[in-house]
C-alpha cells in the first residue's frame, strides 16, 4: 500500500538573492541542566491511557537510541535500577539520573473523499482518497538519583498525516513517525550541541564610492569563501573609514573562523568609536554565546567532582557510627578540586542531619599522623575523622578517602583504585 506522508516540520528557506549570509557554528547549552550527569538509565515510558502502551514501549526504545547518539552518557540498564530499587538500596552508586517520560495523548482522525472523473471515452468512475491525521503529546524529564529532584519536564507535540487511494493509512505508523520526529530534539534538550546559524553581512549606507568599491571587493572574498582575506579587507576598511558595516562584517568573519572573543572585541571597539546603536544587539548576542561557552566549560570541569562527591559521600555514610560527629579533613590543601569535594560532602552531611565539627576551630600545621589526628579530633568533640585527598594526575587522578574511628583509634574505611574514585 502506498502512503503519501506529511510530517509538520519547521521549514526554513534561504533566498538565493538579497543580502549575503554565511554560516557560523555556535556552542549551545542543553535545555535541561544535565551538568554532572554521566550515568543515566532510560526508564520505561508511562502512559496516561492503556491504549498508549505500545507507543510508550516505542518511545522508550527511541529515547534510548537518541541518548546513546549523544555519546555523552553511559547508559545503565533500567532493569538493573528497578532491581536495586526493589531491594530498597540506594541507586546513586549505580546511576546518576533516570530519564523518565510519559505519553500524554494520542489521537487519530480518519476521513475519505469520493470524487467523480471521466476517462477519455467519456465513462464516469468514482475515485476515493483516504486520509489519516494523528497527533501525539508526550513529555520527558531527568530524575536525579541522589535526591529525586526533577529537571524538566519538556513537553512535545507531534503531528503527521497521510493520504492513500488504497485504504486508510495506518494510524499506528503515523503516530510512531510523529513521535520519532519530535524525539530528535532530545539531543539538544539533554546535551550541549553545536548550532549552525546564518549571519547576514551588513551593507555600508554611505555615499562614498571608494568605500563602496572596497566593500564589494571584500564581499567577493567572502563569496569565494576566502574568509581570511575577507577579514583582512574588512579590518583595513574599518581602520581607514570607521565604517560600522565593515566592523560588523569583520566580527561575523571572526565568528565563522571560530574566534568569538575577537568577534566581540571588534564590535566593542566599533561601539566605542562610533556609538552606533545597532552594534549593541550584536554585542549582546556575542556576550550570550561566550557566556554559554563559559558555563559549558565550567560544567564539564564540575562533572567529575559532582560524580565522585556523590559516590564518596555514600561510601562514607555506610561506615559512620550512629549519632556521628564528623571532622572532614582536607589532606590536599590548595587543591581546588578536593576543596570542592569537601565542601559538597559537608553540605550533604548537614542536609542529612549528620554532625559536623567546625573546621575553623581546628588549627592544623604541616603533616599530622593518625594518632595526632585522633587526639585533636577527640578534643574537638569529633567521633569520626574523614581524611580527603587526591592522588595521581590527569586521567589517573583519583580521590583518596580514609575514615578513622576516634573512639577505637582505628581506620574503618579506605578508598581503593576503583574507577568510581577517579576525578
Amino acid at each position: 500500500m502506498f502512503y503519501l506522508i506529511f510530517l509538520i516540520p519547521l521549514v526554513l528557506t534561504l533566498a538565493s538573492c538579497g543580502p549575503t549570509r554565511i554560516p557560523v557554528e555556535v556552542d549551545r547549552l542543553p535545555t535541561l541542566n544535565t551538568a554532572g550527569i554521566k550515568r543515566i538509565a532510560v526508564m520505561p515510558f508511562e502512559a496516561n491511557n492503556p491504549a498508549y502502551i505500545n507507543l510508550a514501549l516505542y518511545a522508550t526504545s527511541v529515547a534510548t537510541e537518541k541518548i546513546r547518539e549523544t555519546e555523552r552518557f553511559t547508559l545503565v540498564d533500567a532493569s538493573e535500577v528497578r532491581h536495586i530499587q526493589r531491594r530498597k538500596q540506594n541507586v546513586e552508586n549505580y546511576v546518576d539520573a533516570m530519564f523518565i517520560g510519559r505519553i500524554i495523548r494520542a489521537v487519530a482522525e480518519k476521513d475519505s473523499k469520493t470524487s467523480q472523473h471521466k476517462d477519455k471515452k467519456g465513462n464516469t468512475y468514482n475515485s476515493t482518497t483516504y486520509s489519516t491525521k494523528v497527533e501525539i503529546e508526550f513529555s520527558y524529564s531527568i530524575k536525579m538519583a541522589r535526591d529525586g529532584r526533577l529537571i524538566g519536564p519538556v513537553f512535545r507535540k507531534g503531528v503527521a498525516s497521510a493520504y492513500s487511494k488504497d485504504g486508510y493509512p495506518s494510524a499506528d505508523e503515523l503516530l510512531r513517525d510523529a513521535l520519532t520526529y519530535q524525539m530528535a530534539f532530545i539531543r539538544q534538550d539533554i546535551a550541549p550541541y553545536k548550532s549552525k546559524e546564518m549571519r547576514t553581512l551588513a551593507e555600508d549606507k554611505t555615499e562614498d564610492d571608494v568605500l563602496k568599491t572596497e566593500m564589494k571587493e571584500a564581499l567577493a572574498h567572502v563569496k569565494s569563501q576566502n574568509y581570511k582575506l575577507a577579514l583582512q579587507a574588512y579590518l583595513g576598511i574599518y581602520e581607514r573609514y570607521r565604517s560600522p558595516a565593515a566592523g560588523e562584517n569583520a566580527s561575523i568573519i571572526y565568528e565563522a573562523l571560530g574566534d568569538t572573543e575577537s568577534a566581540l572585541s571588534i564590535m566593542q571597539r566599533v561601539y566605542d568609536d562610533t556609538g552606533n546603536p545597532t552594534t549593541q544587539l550584536v554585542i549582546a548576542r556575542l556576550n550570550k554565546i561566550l557566556g554559554d561557552k563559559a558555563k559549558l566549560s565550567a560544567s564539564e570541569q564540575q562533572e567529575p567532582i559532582s560524580r565522585v562527591t556523590a559516590f564518596a559521600s555514600e561510601e562514607i555514610q555506610k561506615v559512620l557510627p550512629s549519632k556521628a560527629v564528623v571532622w572532614l579533613y582536607n589532606n590536599s590543601p590548595g587543591n581546588t578540586m578536593v576543596e570542592a569535594v569537601v565542601d559538597n560532602i559537608t553540605a550533604d552531611f548537614i542536609r542529612k542531619g549528620i554532625g559536623i565539627v567546625d573546621r575553623q576551630k581546628l588549627k592544623m600545621h604541616g603533616s599530622v599522623n593518625d594518632a595526632e589526628m585522633v587526639r585533636i579530633g577527640n578534643v574537638a568533640g569529633a567521633k569520626t575523622i574523614v581524611i580527603i585527598g587526591v592522588a595521581g594526575s590527569g586521567a589517573m587522578r583519583r580521590l583518596q578517602v580514609r575514615v578513622l574511628d576516634i573512639e577505637r583509634g582505628i581506620p574503618i574505611m579506605q578508598s581503593d583504585t576503583d574507577e568510581r574514585w577517579q576525578m
